[in-house]
Order: structure tokens, then C-alpha cells, then sequence
């Protein structure tokens, strides 16, 4: 077998191995992230479209508060017309339902956009994996 080949096998193995691979990984934790980033807002736009088609927002409800280990508290909400939401950066600012609705559905295009982004990087990571692995396979045929 050629020394030569055989090294750039060696080579572009590690390279899978140690580089693509990593990245690949890299951006299915980013991707699925975001993914839940935008459950998290479906949900609260349902919770907040139920409160307004419910009236809860003017009358206040009850609800369970998990205050760790599986321990709830009653709690009572006497007006839920106003909801604080996340504007990054660990600041919060206080929005009506129907502005927080507006943010919400911008949020959650903006985080639609980034995941069509990483799934064509998860896509360009997994092709560059297969034609260096045919690459491969190609040098191996080389060797007989």
C-alpha cells in the first residue's frame, strides 16, 4: 500500500472525524434551540389567545404555581391584561396581549428564518461529509 495514500486517507478521516462531525453537532444543538425557542412562543401565543377569548385578561384567574421539586402554590391573577415578555439580554418590558401577539408572531418569523439558515448548514456540513467519504473511497480503490 502507497505511504502517500494511505497519510491523505488519514488525513481526510481525522478531518471528518475531528472537523465536520464537531460542526455538524454544533449546529443540530443550535437548530433544535431554536426549535424550542418557537414551541415556547406557540405556546404562549395560545395561552395568551385563550385568556382573550376566555375574558380572562379582565377577570383574573387561578392557576398552580410550581415553585420547585414538584411543590405548587394557588395563586390568583386579578388582571392578566398586561403580560412581561423576554426582549433578550435578560430585559423584560411589560406589553398589552394583543402588542405582545404582534411580538410574538415576529419573533417567531425571525426564529423560522434562523432555522431554515441552519438547516441548510446542517445540509452543507452532511454533503461535505459524503464527498470526502467518497473521496475516500476512491483513494482505497487506488491502493489495490
Amino acid at each position: 500500500m502507497n505511504p502517500d495514500i494511505q497519510q491523505k486517507i488519514s488525513q481526510f478521516e481525522s478531518f471528518v472525524n475531528d472537523v465536520l462531525k464537531e460542526d455538524l453537532a454544533k449546529l443540530e444543538k443550535k437548530l433544535d434551540d431554536k426549535n424550542a425557542d418557537v414551541a415556547e412562543f406557540l405556546q404562549l401565543k395560545s395561552i395568551i389567545t385563550t385568556f382573550q377569548n376566555n375574558s380572562l385578561d379582565k377577570n383574573g384567574f387561578k392557576t398552580q404555581v410550581d415553585i420547585g421539586q414538584s411543590f405548587f402554590i394557588e395563586a390568583h391573577v386579578p388582571d392578566a391584561s398586561t403580560i412581561l415578555l423576554d426582549v433578550g439580554l435578560g430585559h423584560y418590558v411589560e406589553f398589552s396581549l394583543n402588542d405582545a401577539l404582534t411580538i410574538i408572531n415576529v419573533r417567531i418569523k425571525l426564529l423560522e428564518q434562523q432555522i431554515a439558515h441552519f438547516r441548510k448548514e446542517v445540509a452543507k456540513t452532511n454533503a461535505h461529509i459524503k464527498l470526502i467519504l467518497l473521496g475516500i473511497n476512491e483513494l482505497q480503490g487506488f491502493e489495490d
